[in-house]
């Protein structure tokens, strides 16, 4: 069965090499910088809102998962075994899980099986 999985992390903590894509997120409203959200991650629902309270956020996304769907239909249609879409920021705890988790969403609802890996989400 083909597995569809939306990652995060954070470009401090390393590249990941295995993505099929990758998005960069470091140019959206950063959680960090506020006090009351700085140490929650994009699981929360506070970080999460608050990374799409930015309008330019919210027009990234849509056109983000559409591409991929693109290809992640294709990778099915070539009987791939899996395929990893990603989103990147530079801690891996707020914008780039809150992408990320927007995604599982979206793809779960259409249908696909997929699974959420947040990869640096517990680092500081």
């Amino acid at each position: 069965m083909f597995k569809l999985t939306v990652m995060s992390f954070g470009f401090k903590h390393g590249f990941c090499d295995d993505v099929n894509i990758l998005y960069d997120v470091r140019g959206f409203k950063n959680p960090y910088y506020v006090d009351e959200l700085k140490d929650k991650t994009g699981l929360d629902d506070d970080v999460y809102e608050y990374v799409f309270s930015d309008v330019e956020a919210e027009r990234f996304f849509m056109p983000s998962v559409q591409t991929a769907r693109i290809a992640i239909d294709k990778a099915i249609a070539l009987n791939k075994e899996e395929f990893i879409l990603a989103y990147a920021c530079t801690g891996g705890r707020h914008r780039s899980v809150s992408f990320a988790r927007r995604a599982k969403k979206y793809f779960s609802d259409s249908g696909y099986n997929v699974v959420l890996f947040n990869r640096d989400c517990d680092k500081l």
